[in-house]
C-alpha cells in the first residue's frame, strides 16, 4: 500500500468512502465536497490519487446510472 504518497485530503476522502455505503447509494462528488469542506475538483484529484496508490483497497465503477465506490 502506498499511503505515504497520499495527501491529508486523500485520507479524509478514503475515510469518507469507508464510512458511507456508496455501493448501494450513488456517489455524489458535490455532496462529498460539501461534507469535507473542499471544492469538487479537489475531490476528483483525491479519487484519482486513491485509485492510483490504493488500487487494492478502493474500487470505482459504474452501475445503474451512477458511480459506485467501495473502500476496504
Amino acid at each position: 500500500m502506498a499511503e505515504e504518497n497520499l495527501r491529508e485530503l486523500d485520507m479524509r476522502v478514503y475515510q469518507y468512502i469507508k464510512l458511507n455505503d456508496f455501493e448501494t447509494n450513488k456517489w455524489s462528488t458535490s455532496e462529498a465536497a460539501k461534507s469535507l469542506g473542499v471544492d469538487e475538483s479537489e475531490i476528483y484529484e483525491s479519487l484519482a490519487n486513491l485509485s492510483k496508490h490504493m488500487k487494492d483497497k478502493v474500487w470505482i465503477y459504474y452501475k445503474d446510472g451512477g458511480l459506485r465506490i467501495a473502500a476496504e
